[in-house]
């Protein structure tokens, strides 16, 4: 049989799922905490990764909710941007951020004794818009950046399990 002359039917398949899998990749862009795993008891500090703005809009502000056994927050000076904490909220604002530009904000402070997924619940403020870095749901599209306590960081699907932040504060 000449190999050349076989149906090639599975091709035409193969190649619209790699695209369609190249096309979602922007879909599942989030915020990474980096590092993501910290030890408990001591004092660290974490860059959260601003991968983009809102569509073509560039970031003007980031507002971190600080997760309950979480302290000592610092926000680390970063230039262009001014920051402030109030309570168990941790803001960054100023730049403007390129909408194309990913960026890092951080923060040092002493993790939590407690072995714990400490779920970070983030707002980018934009000057067109928001995206609400907050939703803990299994399929969240725009789920919270998570830091492990004294353990590994589960997979995405086992983030909606990770620590809700204080509530009021």
């Amino acid at each position: 049989m000449d190999l050349d002359a076989r149906p090639r039917w599975w091709f035409t398949p193969v190649i619209a799922l790699a695209l369609l899998a190249l096309l979602a990749v922007p879909a599942a862009a989030h915020i990474e905490a980096e590092p993501n795993r910290v030890e408990p008891g001591e004092s660290a500090t974490v860059g959260f990764l601003v991968e983009h703005g809102c569509d073509d809009s560039p970031t003007i502000k980031v507002t971190l909710k600080v997760p309950k056994g979480v302290k000592d927050v610092e926000p680390v000076e970063k230039e262009g941007w001014r920051d402030d904490v109030d309570g168990r909220t941790v803001e960054f604002e100023g730049g403007p951020l390129d909408a194309e530009t990913p960026d890092t904000f951080s923060i040092s402070f002493t993790a939590p004794h407690k072995t714990k997924l400490l779920s970070w619940k983030i707002v980018q403020a934009c000057t067109d818009g928001l995206i609400r870095w907050i939703d803990t749901s299994e399929d969240a599209e725009n789920p919270p950046a998570v830091v492990a306590v004294g353990k590994d960081v589960p997979s995405h699907d086992d983030e909606a399990d990770a620590e809700e932040p204080e509530e009021g504060h």
